[in-house]
Order: structure tokens, then C-alpha cells, then sequence
């Protein structure tokens, strides 16, 4: 599948489903479900999850002038980070899911990662070098718990 410029993407929504399913299968990963079950399409929905982060940030690279890229990048930094967590925690085998006997699927995964680091990396030269800094809080700890009292 193809995606061109020519077609609207909505980079929040999408991004907030990707965010959802990643939520979704690390909870798969982590329950204490039948593995046989959910396998399969774990690991069909961590592809589908790759290949689509891979879409929008080719998306991204090629529009420069999107309105808020800078943000839309800032999200897609965190979900890549959160993805690659979850793909190194299923070679971990921090889970209930297990890849460790099916060699073949181990390295689909590792290569899934690799993408996942790369794209990191590519995300991290787009991004403007005053969003790369973490910005001070403008109101400080003691500030803040005065303010929620009230609440």
C-alpha cells in the first residue's frame, strides 16, 4: 500500500490508534491469557504497527510545511520509543507470549526494532532544535501542590 501526499492524513488520530493497539498488545504480552490464542495476531498487529509508523514518518519527511509537524513529530518520537520497548520486551521474553521457540519470528521482531531505532533516528534530525531541549517547568513542585489544595 501506497500513501501519497495527495491524500489527507489525519497524523493525531492515526497516532492515537497506534497508541491504542500498542496499549492493547502490551497488554496481551503481559496478561495471563492462552498464548496460542492471541499469537497470530500479536504479531500481525505489531507488523501492522510497524509498517504504519514507517508510512507516517515517510509522510512527514516528505511535508515539511505541515502546520504542526514539530508536535505531530514529538508524538511519533514517544510512540517509536514505547514500540521499541515492547519489541524488546517480546525478545526479552518479558511476557506471556513467547517468540523464543520460533527462531523465524524472533528475527521479523529484531528487525522490527532495527526499523523502530532507525526511524527514531530519522525523527531526531527532523525535529527542530529547540523541541529537542525538555522545556522547564513554568510551575514549580511546591507551586503546583499550593495550586492542587484546593482540589
Amino acid at each position: 500500500m501506497v500513501i501519497t501526499m495527495n491524500k489527507r492524513i489525519n497524523f493525531e488520530d492515526s497516532l492515537f490508534l497506534l497508541m491504542m493497539r500498542l496499549r492493547m498488545i502490551r497488554d496481551i504480552i503481559t496478561l495471563d491469557a492462552d498464548p496460542d490464542f492471541f499469537l497470530e495476531k500479536t504479531l500481525d498487529d505489531i507488523f501492522f504497527t510497524d509498517r504504519i509508523l514507517g508510512i507516517l514518518l515517510g509522510c512527514l519527511e516528505e511535508n515539511r510545511f505541515l502546520i504542526e509537524r514539530a508536535e505531530v513529530l514529538e508524538h511519533l518520537s514517544d510512540l517509536e520509543s514505547q514500540f521499541s520497548r515492547l519489541l524488546q520486551n517480546l525478545l526479552d521474553h518479558n511476557g506471556n507470549i513467547s517468540i523464543q521457540d520460533t527462531p523465524l519470528t524472533r528475527k521479523k521482531i529484531s528487525a522490527c526494532r532495527n526499523s523502530s531505532f532507525e526511524r527514531q533516528n530519522a525523527i531526531g534530525k527532523l525535529t527542530p532544535a529547540k523541541n529537542r531541549q525538555s522545556p522547564s517547568p513554568i510551575v514549580g513542585s511546591d507551586e503546583l501542590t499550593e495550586l492542587l489544595k484546593a482540589f
